[in-house]
């Protein structure tokens, strides 16, 4: 970890149990290899499945359109609103105001924009970037690592950790996923591979067979669980329908959402949420922030379910990808904050070790 102060100066220059430690160091290196054409279920996708066929044309006479309408709700007006700083005293100018991140065609909203929240009274430092998705036009998807979550039931076929060159050209973003599997045993399955049973106290990811996520305490979710065709789970949910998880106001250095090697809380820290509709998707970088900094920092925004995902320096990032070249993969165009480590051509060339997720254009 580099100090404090200088991860600040960084910032000002370029603009689960108690056991559970999530441990950083260096990417394995990896022979570069063409990446493979896959298919689900090795990767899940948020995407809804495609409509059935549309039947022949008939010569009978159409029927009377119905008497009404039902409405269609399309959900909230992308970007959100912007909102107010949750604490005055350490609040940066920009501080809760959605800014592009990544544009869509002329006229149209952006497909992604971000923010910063400074989320405590008195810690300059601690501060979160906020990234808001639209999921309508935007997809998540999950790819299992090469070798994490550890499982003896799922063999190296079904796990190459690399993103389909098909997806290439529509991919915007890669983000990281969650906690090694030494670090909790949160369960993750993908499809018909379980690679770890669920755990009932867990936040849980849940990508459903209509295209839909949530994120909700496993206990919530399981009852319709065979309608999911993929979930990962995290320590228990940092936000759960508004709620911030009490135990991290009863006890503000709790190591239960993971903590540095040398036992530090305030450290480099991931998430994601859903807002209420369920129809906006945000995803959470914090410098130097605890747990409750990170929710709080996460609620400002307008997340209302949300669980963390992996912590500490060497593990936690988002990249931006510039559109790919005729032939060529795609490369990083742009990092969501300073300093954030990432292999070259990872995750489109170089497999990773480590479970991930990313956002591709739907078309």
């Amino acid at each position: 970890m580099i100090p404090r102060r200088a991860a600040l100066a960084a910032l000002l220059s370029l603009t689960l149990s108690p056991s559970i430690l999530a441990c950083s160091g260096a990417e394995p290196a990896s022979a570069l290899a063409a990446p493979p054409q896959l298919a689900a279920p090795l990767v899940a996708s948020a995407a809804a499945p495609p409509s059935a066929p549309t039947a022949p044309a008939s010569s009978a006479p159409a029927p009377p359109p119905p008497a009404a309408a039902v409405a269609v709700d399309a959900g909230p007006a992308f970007p959100p609103p912007s909102f107010a700083a949750p604490e005055a005293k350490t609040a940066k100018d920009g501080d809760g105001v959605w800014t592009p991140l990544v544009a869509d065609a002329a006229g149209k909203p952006p497909l992604l924009v971000r923010t910063t929240v400074h989320p405590d009274a008195s810690d300059h430092a601690m501060y979160a970037a906020i990234v808001a998705i639209d999921p309508r036009r935007v997809d998540l998807r999950f790819l299992a690592g090469t070798a994490e979550p550890k499982s003896t039931s799922v063999p190296a076929e079904r796990r190459p950790g690399v993103i389909p060159a098909a997806e290439h050209a529509d991919l915007l973003a890669v983000f990281n996923g969650g906690f090694m599997a030494k670090h909790g045993g949160w369960g993750m399955r993908i499809g018909a591979d379980t690679f770890l049973p669920p755990k009932d106290e867990a936040c849980t990811v849940a990508f459903v067979n209509d295209g839909s996520l949530r994120i909700r305490t496993w206990t919530t979710l399981s009852p319709a669980a065979a309608t999911f065709s993929a979930y990962r789970q995290t320590p228990p949910c940092l936000i759960e329908q508004g709620v911030v998880n009490p135990v991290l106001d009863a006890d503000p250095k709790t190591r239960r959402w993971g903590s540095s090697e040398t036992g530090d809380t305030t450290i480099r820290r991931s998430a994601l949420g859903l807002d209420a509709s369920g129809k906006i998707l945000f995803y959470g970088l914090g410098e130097w922030i605890t747990p409750r900094g990170l929710a709080a920092a996460m609620r400002a925004a307008g997340a209302v379910d949300v669980a963390e995902l992996d912590v500490n320096w060497s593990y936690t990032r988002f990249l931006l990808y510039a559109p790919a070249k005729p032939g060529e993969a795609p490369e990083v165009s742009e990092t969501l904050v300073p300093k954030i480590k990432h292999p070259t051509k990872g995750y489109v060339m170089k497999p990773s070790d480590r479970d991930f997720f990313y956002l591709v254009r739907r078309r």
